[in-house]
């Protein structure tokens, strides 16, 4: 039987931590590995990965005592919870580690936050890169952003001071501004943050809203990096809305702010930027309306001088007509007068020439030779007496018509009355005051007032 040499498990593992002491010569050193999983309590326990095309290719644990761990949460601030978490890689420290019983483990001493926001810079300006070479990057800087945003749809994570101070802002206004807001809720920060926030957007109908708010409260730098995630700002920068962030970082700008339609720094800076947007319309709103009112004031003072214009025509016309026709009439009175007077005297003057001529001519010469003449013309001058007569008369009537016409006792048939002062017809208001006793014609009768009030056109 052959004889072989045996070792004790302890020996086997003395060994191997001798030569690993050796090896490292218990020399610190910088290693690159994500963290697969992490717990803490006093002691920070790590299992250590490396993978390459998918493919787990180095594990190993580490291990961050409680004085180390003190240090380098205090060295990392607020970024510790975004860098010691599970699926992080991180640049660290370490010691290698044999323990007789636990076996190889990394001592972490010390952790360099610089080069997880390196990376995180990396990918945010890789990001920036597709997008402007996807034509991407300013698209939504040519989307309409309506004159007034009141239907807003909100990606914003409940019950933050974010969420509440976003609609403290909006709801109270010292305007009084309404606005309809819906809320798509989604995480925006940690683990998922970015798939929710892509999510939220992907559920967003354009048709139904105004404009598209995102917002979240301060915080680290990692925390932005939800927001550098380039599927997601994809989907933000193709929305036919505006969108608008208040994201709560004054230094940092994350990808989304860059493709946001208007990048704001804070919720509340949103917020007011609606209320003053909705301000300026209502103000240049009333603008318009001032113009408006001045220009139909200056339109009706111009159409009311005329309509009192026509108005002072059409009270003048009935009077200046009657007075005009009233004259017409007495002057043909007059010819007609002076036409029969001439006729008249004509005729007399023939009738008196023949009474003479058979005066004088011998009673049997009349009786034989001028019979038939003296027939004749009295036969004529009867008919021209008749027609002259008819005549006059049918004129006479056709004035007597006209005069009857327009006589003012028929205006006052129609509805028309005169109004007197002292005997005197009032054309207008001039001369007239409260207290005055004026005399009204109507149709059958007269009537005395006394003036109460006096109202004139345009007052």
């Amino acid at each position: 039987m052959e004889e072989y040499k045996v070792y004790t498990l302890k020996q086997v593992a003395a060994a191997i931590k001798q030569r690993i002491d050796e090896a490292t010569g218990h020399a610190a050193f910088w290693i690159r590995a994500e963290i697969a999983t992490i717990n803490q309590n006093r002691h920070a326990y790590l299992e250590l990965v490396e993978h390459q095309g998918g493919i787990r290719v180095a594990v190993m644990r580490g291990v961050i005592w409680e004085s180390s761990l003190q240090a380098i949460q205090q060295q990392l601030g607020t970024e510790g919870p975004n860098i010691l978490k599970s699926g992080v890689e991180i640049l660290f420290r370490a010691r290698a580690n044999f323990h007789l019983v636990h076996g190889l483990s990394l001592s972490i001493e010390a952790i360099d936050p610089g080069f997880n926001l390196g990376a995180m810079e990396r990918r945010k300006q890789e990001a920036i890169v597709a997008l402007k070479k996807e034509g991407l990057f300013h698209l939504q800087r040519f989307v309409h952003m309506p004159p007034v945003v009141q239907r807003i749809a909100l990606v914003a994570s409940p019950g933050t001071a974010a969420y509440a101070d976003f609609m403290k802002h909006l709801e109270e206004n010292e305007h009084g501004y309404r606005f309809h807001v819906r809320l798509f809720r989604s995480s925006v920060q940690g683990d998922g943050a970015a798939a929710n926030l892509r999510m939220a957007l992907s559920a967003i109908n354009p048709a139904r809203f105004d404009a598209v708010v995102v917002v979240r409260g301060g915080g680290s730098k990692l925390d932005l990096e939800p927001f550098n995630d380039l599927e997601l700002a994809r989907i933000a920068a193709r929305l036919p809305i505006p969108l608008l962030t208040g994201i709560g970082h004054d230094v940092d700008i994350s990808v989304l702010d860059l493709v946001a339609h208007t990048p704001h720094k804070t919720p509340t800076a949103v917020a007011d930027f609606l209320v003053d947007r909705s301000l300026y319309f209502e103000t240049a709103l009333g603008g318009m309306l001032v113009q408006a009112h001045n220009h139909l004031l200056t339109v009706f003072s111009a159409q009311h001088e005329l309509l009192g214009s026509h108005a002072e025509t059409i009270q003048l016309r009935p009077v200046i007509r009657y007075q005009a026709e009233r004259g017409n009439l007495n002057n043909m009175a007059h010819q007609l007068n002076r036409q029969v007077a001439g006729q008249l005297t004509a005729k007399r003057k023939e009738l008196d020439a023949h009474a003479q001529l058979l005066a004088t001519a011998p009673v049997q010469k009349l009786t034989l030779v001028e019979a038939a003449r003296i027939r004749e013309h009295k036969t004529t001058l009867a008919a021209a007496a008749r027609r002259g007569s008819q005549e006059l008369l049918a004129r006479l009537e056709t004035m007597r018509q006209a005069v009857h016409l327009l006589h003012p006792d028929r205006l006052l048939e129609r509805g028309f009355s005169i109004t007197r002062k002292d005997g005197h017809a009032l054309l207008n208001l001039d001369g007239v005051k409260p207290g005055d006793e004026i005399e009204t014609s109507h149709h059958g009768g007269r009537t005395w007032s006394t003036i109460n009030r006096i109202e004139r056109h345009g007052n």
